[in-house]
């Protein structure tokens, strides 16, 4: 009865401790980029939208975000974003972006939308900077 009670008794000890050591290494774990800065492309006739979704306690660099077709940089226009200004200990006071931003590029012809590529940079809050990121719109 005495050596059932003792196994019981450290079988949770053990299960305890494999639980904490599973939720210690999880919460140590630093997310990719691409989930903390969700990319979304939708493409329609005369313009393609999009769209960052940014996790919580996270943000991203308004003057990062670039896209570019062969080295030539294409405009776009901010449709959705929550801006505000932000004093960085390297780049000084700049604008970051949280929660959602939507931006969008107009088609033409001489377009191909598959070798755009899409630039942009973010920080979490708890001071872990990512690089720069780059994808293809397509």
């Amino acid at each position: 009865m005495i050596k059932s009670l003792i196994i019981i008794l450290l079988s949770n000890v053990i299960a305890g401790e494999l639980y904490s050591a599973n939720l210690f290494e999880n919460s140590n774990r630093v997310p990719e980029a691409n989930e903390v800065f969700a990319l979304t492309t939708n493409v329609e006739k005369q313009a393609a939208y999009i769209t960052w979704q940014i996790r919580d306690g996270y943000y991203m660099y308004l003057d990062s975000i670039k896209l570019e077709l062969k080295d030539k940089v294409i405009p776009f226009k901010t449709l959705e974003s929550s801006k505000e200004l932000y004093k960085d200990e390297f780049f000084g006071e700049t604008e970051i972006l949280r929660d959602k931003f939507v931006i969008s590029i107009e088609i033409n012809s001489s377009l191909n939308l598959s070798e755009v590529l899409i630039y942009y940079q973010g920080c979490s809050e708890a001071g872990f900077c990512y690089p720069m990121q780059k994808n293809q719109l397509l």
